[in-house]
């Protein structure tokens, strides 16, 4: 029983270690519009699958409520993650797609009275 329990807390100490930081954003519309949605970049970790992203990125953002067409990509440094952004914003605009670079949703301050 001890060498399970040792064996069992080596693993989940593994898996833990294993969940490094990553930055990813999403594409909504991507294939043929017509507005195409580029979200800003977010920090995550490898932990996360890709409905766990989506399922986040359209509670985060309004716009991605009915986009059916999503697609998230990942990156492991932050740079790398704008400058896809970047690049994607261009190749849409090639295509002669609109483009509308999301960003992060401010939180407003209220006022008690």
């Amino acid at each position: 029983m001890r060498t399970f329990i040792t064996a069992l807390v080596l693993l989940v100490s593994c898996a833990v270690h294993a969940q490094n930081r990553i930055w990813s954003h999403a594409i909504g519309n991507w294939r043929n519009g017509p507005v195409v949605y580029i979200t800003p970049l977010i920090e995550t970790t490898e932990a996360f699958t890709t409905p766990q992203l989506i399922t986040r990125y359209k509670a985060e953002f309004p716009e991605l409520k009915d986009v059916t067409d999503l697609d998230v990509l990942r990156f492991a440094t932050p740079e790398e993650g704008d400058q896809s952004r970047t690049t994607l914003k261009a190749k849409y605009g090639i295509r002669k797609l609109e483009v509308v670079m999301l960003e992060i949703p401010m939180i407003e301050d209220k006022k008690v009275d």
